[in-house]
C-alpha cells in the first residue's frame, strides 16, 4: 500500500471515529426507509509525499457536499455502482463489498464507504461497522438529545 493510500486509510477511519454515533444512527434511520445499503461521504484531499514522514494534505469542497448519503441497494445510484468501471476493474473488492451489504445485521453493525478525489485520482474504501452504541441505540440517543451530538434533528 502507498504512503498517500494509507493516509487516505487513516483520514476515513479518523473521519468514522470521531462521527461514530452519528453514523449508526443515520444508518439505522436510512435502512429502515429504504432497505439495505451503505453510508458514503466524499472527500477531496490532496496528498502531497515529499518522502519518508514528509506529507501535506490539503482539502478541498466535494461536489456533492460533506453530507453524508445512503445509497440503497434499490436505488439508482446502486445500479449505477454495480455498472461502474471501478466494479469491473476491482471485482473481488466488490464481490465482498455486496456479500457484507446482504449479510451485515442492520440491528448491529452498518456499511460506510469514503470516497476520495475524482477522476484518476479517485479511490473509496469501505468499512463493516460494529459501533459500540448498535444503530437502533444511537438511532433513538440522537433523535432525543441531537444538541448533544452537534446536530439540530437526525
Amino acid at each position: 500500500m502507498t504512503p498517500e493510500r494509507e493516509l487516505r486509510v487513516e483520514i476515513a477511519r479518523n473521519i468514522i471515529d470521531e462521527c461514530e454515533v452519528l453514523f449508526s444512527a443515520q444508518a439505522w434511520k436510512f435502512y429502515q426507509r429504504s432497505g439495505r445499503g451503505y453510508l458514503y461521504l466524499h472527500k477531496v484531499v490532496n496528498i502531497q509525499h515529499s518522502g519518508g514522514n514528509d506529507f501535506s494534505i490539503t482539502e478541498s469542497p466535494s461536489a456533492i457536499g460533506s453530507k453524508v448519503h445512503y445509497v440503497a441497494q434499490t436505488s439508482e445510484p446502486w445500479k449505477m455502482m454495480t455498472l461502474s468501471q471501478a466494479a469491473k476493474e476491482q471485482s473481488i473488492e466488490y464481490t465482498q463489498l455486496f456479500n457484507v451489504i446482504d449479510t451485515y445485521k442492520p440491528k448491529e453493525e452498518y456499511v460506510v464507504i469514503v470516497g476520495f478525489n475524482y477522476g484518476s485520482d479517485a479511490s473509496e474504501y469501505w468499512f463493516l461497522r460494529r459501533p459500540e452504541l448498535p444503530p437502533m441505540k444511537a438511532y433513538t440517543a440522537v433523535r432525543h438529545r441531537p444538541q448533544e451530538f452537534g446536530v439540530d434533528s437526525l
